[in-house]
């Protein structure tokens, strides 16, 4: 039943085509991490209100929503009101516990832990965040955000505060198909059994919320350390579907995967939300968000 559920919603997920950016020189909004704090915090009120309409006017017309307790991508205005108007039900009420701050060229991510007080029933809920918002001309909108419930370890995310001003930047070309081999190449590395290879794929400056931690890997030390108990099960990876979004120097791509576990023969079927960054020289992981998927 779990695989036939799986598969309907692979089947429902739209066909996104092959894009492209080429070199271009894009100018670059000055933000702040206040800038982009305050953009949870007019998410939150609009949780308030009781108007899933609200709330989704956050999210940009091409945007994705990996829900905390819906196994279903939300992709249409439709399909994410239709998840607030359940969720706000309870009268949730949002406060970030702790969080790092990317900035980028009209892009940023915002992303750690959070919790939910809901009035209704007076539970409280902590999950993991990643919001991803890019600039649109005139407004910060949400184009990518994965909750996913916290699984066993609560730690701190936190980094000092810090801006951007206002620039040009010259915008590597870059493909949907590069993107795509981005993951193959961090999938051959996870079954390659070698968690050094695995974290050559991670920027120095990189956030990994991973599957089975709460705790946010920030160094490449911790990465390595994660990556060193998960691969002892001999994990292969299937990607199942994803969607992409190219941006200045960043693209994001999400969707859903399966890991087989060789050594235990257990099956997980997982979200994952990356994040790549151009350095110059070569595209390299900044976000990378996975969670297991909600019954």
């Amino acid at each position: 039943m779990k695989t036939l559920a799986l598969w309907s919603i692979l089947i429902a997920l739209p066909t996104v085509s092959l894009a492209e950016m080429p070199q271009h020189t894009e100018v670059c909004v000055a933000a702040t991490d206040k800038d982009i704090a305050a953009l949870f915090d007019r998410w939150n009120e609009s949780l308030k209100t009781g108007d899933p309409y609200k709330v989704v006017a956050n999210y940009a017309p091409k945007s994705v929503l990996l829900a905390t307790v819906s196994s279903k991508p939300r992709f249409t205005v439709d399909e994410k009101a239709d998840y607030f108007h359940h969720f706000l039900q309870n009268q949730p009420d949002g406060r970030i516990d702790s969080r790092t701050i990317e900035l980028d060229c009209n892009l940023a991510i915002d992303e750690g832990l959070y919790s939910f007080t809901f009035k209704k029933t007076g539970v409280t809920v902590k999950a993991r965040y990643s919001f991803t918002y890019k600039w649109d001309g005139k407004q910060w909108l949400i184009t990518s955000h994965h909750s996913s419930r916290v699984p066993t370890e609560e730690a701190p995310l936190e980094e000092p505060p810090h801006a951007v001003a206002r620039h040009s930047e010259v915008c590597v070309a870059i493909t949907e198909k590069e993107i795509e081999a981005l993951l193959e190449r961090w999938r051959e590395s996870i079954q390659s059994g070698n968690p050094h290879k695995v974290i050559s794929h991670y920027a120095s400056k990189s956030v990994l919320l991973p599957l089975s931690s709460t705790k946010p890997r920030l160094t490449l030390d911790d990465k390595e350390d994660y990556f060193r108990q998960f691969l002892k099960n001999k994990p292969l990876v299937h990607i199942n579907s994803h969607t992409i979004e190219l941006d200045c120097n960043t693209a994001i791509n999400e969707g859903l995967y399966t890991y087989t576990f060789q050594k235990t023969g257990t099956i997980v079927n997982a979200r994952y939300s990356i994040v790549y960054k151009w350095d110059g020289l070569q595209w390299l992981i900044t976000s990378d968000h996975s969670s297991i998927y909600p019954q």
